[in-house]
């Protein structure tokens, strides 16, 4: 009688298990795999070393913005100067203005200033 209930109880358990346990295990196993599937991977450090002189992109959001220091390869010196540089979340012409500077003439044919086409 005992071994009757025994096998029952662990038929049960191991039933559940299967019905349940096995496909959440499948589909954290999945999900996991999908986790690594879709990371950014990250460059080499001697591609990045070789890649140092070119513009930086940064992601705020769902907009992608080059710095425009970045663009014009500005001096270290000219950059602790620039309205651009002290506020890198705003874009730099609006940064300039910002600050209480106008636009220079360089700005209006800059493609950093030109406004984005907007699809529809």
């Amino acid at each position: 009688m005992f071994l009757e209930d025994l096998i029952i109880a662990l038929t049960v358990v191991l039933m559940f298990f299967l019905r349940i346990g096995v496909p959440i295990l499948i589909t954290l196993l999945i999900g996991r795999w999908l986790e690594k599937k879709l990371a950014p991977r990250e460059e080499p450090v001697s591609a990045t070393l070789q890649t140092h002189s070119a513009p930086q992109v940064t992601r705020s959001g769902n907009i992608i913005q080059v710095h425009c220091w970045n663009l014009k390869r500005c001096e270290t010196a000219r950059r602790a100067e620039c309205a651009a540089f002290k506020r890198p979340d705003l874009p730099c012409w609006l940064a300039l203005q910002a600050d209480g500077g106008k636009l220079r003439e360089e700005c209006f044919t800059c493609a950093l200033y030109k406004p984005q086409s907007i699809a529809a």
